[in-house]
């Protein structure tokens, strides 16, 4: 897959580059109106941020689609990635996210016949998890965390 790059500016000094596709990488300045998200609120137990994590993403999917098996199995994918990342000092939503991405598309092929979703929609899911259980602010679009 081909990765496309766009860049965006919020302010004159503030670039915000994003790669798009497989091994997605995203960048932020936190100066000038753009504000990064911390991920310090959710302490260093990242096994039971992840457990948690995972638990409410299958959920979500239940209460969208209707419970199945593989929405299990996605949280636990999703676990896993979120506790490396934070293990090995990533504190980047949006590196998390693209990380969690792209390991469930490295992996699609377990997941597909059984999903309704694709990897980005879980990986959308885990970012606004993140952002909403860090105390962060939200937006409209973000979706509904599940509990």
């Amino acid at each position: 897959m081909t990765s496309r790059v766009q860049c965006f500016t919020a302010t004159p000094s503030t670039p915000i580059t994003t790669t798009y596709g497989h091994n997605t990488r995203l960048h932020a300045e936190g100066i000038n109106g753009v504000q990064l998200v911390s991920l310090e609120g959710l302490g260093d137990d990242h096994e039971t941020v992840g457990e948690n994590m995972g638990k409410s993403l299958a959920a979500w999917l239940d209460e969208e689609w209707l419970p199945q098996e593989i929405h299990v199995k996605m949280g636990i994918s999703v676990k896993n990635t979120y506790v490396q990342c934070r293990t090995k000092g990533v504190d980047d939503v949006a590196e998390i996210m693209t990380q969690v991405t792209d390991d469930l598309f490295e992996n699609w092929a377990e997941y597909n016949a059984d999903a309704f979703v694709n990897a980005w929609d879980l990986g959308n899911y885990v970012a606004d998890y993140l952002i909403a259980k860090s105390g962060s602010e939200t937006c409209g679009c973000s979706t509904k965390i599940v509990d």
